[in-house]
């Protein structure tokens, strides 16, 4: 807000009205002014009254253009540069939100793409070791049928051997018997 929107512009004219009214009214109960009541020496002439008013607005202008407008406009420079100041403060601030708001959501997807990924090598895994487990046990079951057979083909050499160890044997035993009797 500035000076001139503060006090309106009309300061001295309204100033002057009220000097000239205060004057006039003013007095003590005989009706004289307020000039009248005061000691000869004191009381001032309208030519030094009217000196002293034009003084006062003079230095009135001369004030209003030397210090309050530079100051108004200082004071209302500052003004728009606080509120540009609180403008990129907000500005900062919703950037600060959305760059947030951004990140969760690419922690979020980035969450969700590890346990996706978790999840398929997991599987990968449990895959990876019912396949081992089945070529363990297809194995085994060569080897045992392989061992099987072998001992199968063991048994039956053995069965052979024993058989023909116990004819050998017993043919021995009937040769030594009957060479005995």
């Amino acid at each position: 807000m500035s000076y001139n929107e503060t006090f309106g512009g009309n300061v001295v004219p309204s100033v002057l009205v009220s000097l000239r009214t205060a004057i006039l009214l003013a007095g003590d109960a005989s009706g004289g002014g307020i000039l009248e009541s005061l000691p000869d020496p004191m009381r001032p002439t309208l030519f030094e009254v009217g000196f002293v008013i034009v003084l006062l607005a003079v230095l009135y202008f001369f004030l209003k253009s030397a210090l309050f407008r530079p100051l108004m406009r200082v004071m209302d420079d500052r003004e728009a540069e606080i509120l540009a100041g609180a403008q990129a403060k907000l500005d900062a601030s919703k950037a600060i939100e959305a760059r947030q708001a951004d990140y969760a959501e690419k922690l979020k997807e980035l969450r969700t793409q590890a346990f996706e990924r978790r999840k398929a090598l997991a599987s990968a895994a449990s895959d990876e070791k019912t396949k081992l487990i089945d070529k363990a046990r297809q194995e085994a079951a060569a080897v045992r049928k392989d061992a099987t057979e072998k001992l199968a083909a063991q048994r039956e050499a053995a069965k052979s051997e024993l058989i023909a160890q116990v004819d050998a044997l017993a043919e021995s035993m009937a040769h030594h018997l009957l060479s005995q009797a």
